[in-house]
């Protein structure tokens, strides 16, 4: 294959706009992760939904390598808040990705210091996405309780928190490709979430697991409503920044 960007993300809420919008020349499976390649805002892309956590993303990942050598690897997709200045929709740039265990103590950390960031730090885009560059953390289990996202917080001085970057960021160091991690916010730091981790099955989001607890837990209907607003914006103005990237990076590269 041709030299190309590979871009990342877990959900396929997260990608989905990006999916619609390119030109698909190709679908397959990359064991249990969805790939497509195609053209995306004038640039050939190779578009993976790896499914949830950091074994899952890594997977994915090592499948895109044994068939391609993309020039640069993109993980993309939602982020907890964990500063106070942040909101809904707000795109964090990552310079540093630390791996946090269930203890929460630190076990890696990961830099991110290239000329491709610095561009993203340049871009001009609308009004309405405001960029922040910062420490993203990544966590083995999903953050519910807004306690201990303000903790992570005080205790790392970070912007935001997912599930799959570091295992990313630690492979494509290993074999030298550029990374970039771009992530949205979908929930701010003094937001408690409803607990998902039932819903979650090796790496797969449950629709049936979802909706029985919904069923059965008619309070939590205005909650998962207003995560899904969220959720909406986060990827709207997540793929817009990434495409004006893309554009950008064309000219750049």
């Amino acid at each position: 294959m041709n030299r190309h960007i590979c871009i990342l993300g877990a959900l396929r809420e997260e990608i989905n706009l990006i999916r619609r919008q390119m030109t698909v020349d190709k679908q397959f499976k990359i064991g249990q992760a969805d790939g497509w390649t195609g053209n995306w805002k004038g640039t050939h892309i190779f578009l993976v939904r790896t499914g949830v956590g950091k074994v899952r993303a890594l997977n994915g990942l090592k499948g895109v390598l044994r068939q391609a050598n993309p020039s640069l690897i993109l993980s993309i997709g939602y982020a907890g808040g964990l500063a106070s200045k942040l909101n809904v929709g707000d795109v964090v740039l990552a310079d540093n990705v630390l791996e946090v265990n269930s203890d929460l103590n630190d076990i890696g950390c990961y830099s991110i210091d290239s000329k491709e960031l610095e561009l993203l730090e340049r871009l001009t885009c609308s009004e309405k996405i405001v960029t922040h560059r910062g420490k993203l953390i990544t966590v083995d289990s999903v953050v519910d309780d807004s306690a201990i996202k303000q903790e992570l917080a005080s205790r790392y001085n970070a912007l935001a928190i997912d599930m799959e970057t570091a295992a990313l960021v630690a492979l494509a160091a290993e074999k030298k490709i550029t990374f970039l991690s771009v992530r949205s916010i979908s929930d701010t730091y003094e937001q408690s979430l409803v607990d998902v981790s039932s819903f979650i099955d090796d790496g797969e989001v449950s629709k049936l697991k979802a909706g029985w607890y919904v069923i059965t837990h008619p309070h939590a209907i205005k909650n998962f409503m207003s995560l899904r607003r969220q959720s909406q914006r986060a990827t709207r103005n997540m793929t817009e920044f990434i495409g004006i990237f893309l554009q950008t990076y064309q000219n750049f590269a």
